[in-house]
C-alpha cells in the first residue's frame, strides 16, 4: 500500500468539510462551512491550510473562471486506511495481532465478537 502522509488536525477539518461537500468545494463556501463548526479563521488561513494539502496530494485544485474549485484527491476511507496502516507499521511491527494484543490483553472476546473477527478473517482471505 502506498503510504499516505499525515494531516494536522486543521487540515483534517478543511478535508472533513471537503468530504462531506461531496468531494469538491469553492473557498467561499468553505469559508462559510468552517464558520459554522466554529472556526473564525480568515481567508488567508483557509489559504494556507488548502496550499500545504495540495502539497500533500490531499487536494486538487482547478480553475473555474475566476474561482478555484478544491477537489479531493483522496477518499476519507483512504486516508483512514492509510493512516491505520503506517500506525500498525510503525507501532506494531506490521503486526495486526500484536495490535489487537495491545487492544485486548488479557481479556477474552465474547463469543459475538469473536465469531464477528473470525467471519471477517475468513472473507479477507478468500478476497486475497
Amino acid at each position: 500500500m502506498e503510504e499516505i502522509q499525515g494531516m494536522s488536525d486543521a487540515e483534517k477539518e478543511i478535508m472533513e468539510i471537503i468530504w462531506n461537500s461531496g468531494g469538491s468545494i469553492y473557498i467561499a463556501e468553505l469559508l462559510e462551512k468552517a464558520e459554522e463548526n466554529g472556526r473564525g479563521w480568515k481567508r488567508t488561513t483557509i489559504r494556507t491550510f488548502i496550499t500545504r494539502l495540495i502539497e500533500k496530494g490531499f487536494i486538487i485544485s482547478t480553475r473555474r473562471g475566476r474561482m478555484s474549485e478544491y477537489t479531493a484527491a483522496v477518499t476519507r476511507e483512504e486516508y483512514l486506511s492509510g493512516q491505520a496502516h503506517t500506525f500498525v507499521r510503525e507501532y506494531f511491527d506490521g503486526s495486526v495481532k500484536h495490535l489487537l494484543t495491545s487492544l485486548f490483553g488479557q481479556e477474552q472476546l465474547d463469543s459475538e465478537a469473536a465469531d464477528e473477527l473470525q467471519r471477517f478473517w475468513e472473507k479477507c482471505k478468500e478476497e486475497s
